[in-house]
């Protein structure tokens, strides 16, 4: 793997981690319930994660169709999604596209990672080095969110524990 990488590897496979740490010992039903009106469930937030991450697979070259994709095209709000994937779905999906995700880091190269990105996220840094730092944060932003929601529908604490790891 290249040096340029290695941190933002290390992001990668934490999150995918705390992602799958977040969701242990939760139920469909816990899932899929919403504090208030205007909150996303949990289910909600990781489908989206989930989609995230399959859009970084895109960017980073990766030809892979999200399994979740029908029930979440066109969908950008709870209230959009008529049919919620169930957490079994939704972890094998995590595992799948972390895992291809994981591979793909160990093969780029520094001119992969130079070029501007086919996207532009609000960062100055518009390489695909850049993009990929972005959509890493991103994913630690709502899976901060699932672990607030984790500890608020009365479940212990996010862990930090490694039994979820892929290195």
């Amino acid at each position: 793997m290249r040096p340029t990488l290695r941190a933002s590897y290390e992001v990668l496979i934490l999150n995918t981690r705390l992602f799958l740490n977040c969701l242990d010992g939760v139920d469909d039903r816990n899932a899929q319930f919403r504090l208030t009106r205007d909150t996303n469930h949990m289910a909600f937030v990781a489908c989206h994660l989930v989609d995230a991450r399959f859009y970084l697979g895109t960017y980073l070259g990766l030809g892979l169709e999200n399994p979740l994709r029908d029930r979440l095209e066109g969908v950008r709000t709870i209230d959009e999604l008529q049919d919620c994937p169930r957490l079994d779905e939704i972890r094998w999906a995590w595992r799948y596209v972390s895992e291809k995700l994981a591979a793909r880091f160990q093969v780029l190269s520094d001119e992969d990672l130079i070029p501007d990105g086919l996207q532009t996220f609000p960062i100055a840094d518009k390489s695909v080095l850049g993009g990929i730092a972005f959509l890493l944060q991103h994913d630690s932003y709502h899976v901060g969110q699932l672990g607030f929601l984790r500890k608020a529908l009365g479940f212990p604490p996010m862990s930090y524990d490694i039994s979820h790891d892929m290195s």
